[in-house]
Formats: C-alpha cells, sequence, structure tokens
C-alpha cells in the first residue's frame, strides 16, 4: 500500500507505475496491396529489437507476404545499437526472402543513425509513406 509521505512504492505499486518492457515498442502491421507496412512506435532497445526481428521474421516467412517491406520509423524516438541490428538483419533477411525493404518516414534519431553509419546508401529511405508505396523496387 502506498501512503503519502512514504520515500518508496511498495512492489505492487512499483511494478504497476513502471511500463512493461513490451510497452516500449509499439508494432502494428497493415497491408497494402503489394506492401506490408510495419509501424513502430516507441524505443527499439534491445527488448523491442527482439520483438522487431521476430514480427518480421515471422511475416516474411508466410508466402502470401507481399513483396515490398516498408519499416515505418516516425514515431520511434529512441534506437540503440540493438535496433540498428534489428534492422540490419531485418534488411538482410528480407533481402534473402526477394523481397525488398523500405525505411519510411524515418524520425530524426533514426535518419541520423543510418546516415552516420552508411546504411542510408543500402537501404532504401523514403520521405512519405506514399513515395515509399509507389517508389520502383
Amino acid at each position: 500500500m502506498l501512503t503519502v509521505g512514504s520515500p518508496r512504492l511498495t512492489r505492487s505499486a512499483a511494478a504497476a507505475a513502471a511500463p512493461a518492457p513490451a510497452d516500449l515498442l509499439g508494432i502494428r502491421t497493415e497491408q497494402r496491396g503489394h506492401a506490408v507496412i510495419v509501424y513502430l512506435d516507441g524505443e527499439i532497445d534491445h527488448r523491442g529489437a527482439d520483438r522487431l526481428r521476430d514480427h518480421v521474421q515471422a511475416l516474411i516467412a508466410d508466402p502470401a507476404c507481399p513483396s515490398r517491406v516498408i519499416l515505418d520509423l516516425a514515431q520511434v524516438h529512441f534506437c540503440g545499437s540493438s535496433g540498428l541490428g534489428a534492422v540490419i538483419t531485418v534488411w538482410r533477411s528480407v533481402r534473402i526472402r526477394r523481397r525488398s525493404l523500405v525505411v519510411s518516414r524515418p524520425s530524426g534519431v533514426c535518419r541520423r543513425i543510418l546516415e552516420r553509419t552508411g546504411l542510408d546508401q543500402h537501404i532504401a529511405l523514403s520521405p512519405t509513406l506514399r513515395h515509399a508505396l509507389t517508389r520502383p523496387d
């Protein structure tokens, strides 16, 4: 029980106050024609990186998966080294499956990481979702 003036939270109150690890990265998928869009929202830390890799791996393992995978990074406000590694793994996995990957609307944080590492020269970036959907492969 939490009382006024208490310097610390009880275990149950602390657990309720702290976000669950899964809440740090939201993942939502939408199919549009020849593309599947993976919307990411939040932080791609080591936990989120695992979830991102697993999510995309499951998508592209399905033979019915569209030929283009779009990662929408507009709502990503943190991407650590694990997140960068996950994006690289996703890019390689998509290529192995003979599909294309487009990173759409990268947030400032994501754009800087992709540019500083030179990955923007290898992974297709699109400033808008419409561009990501219509650009040639």
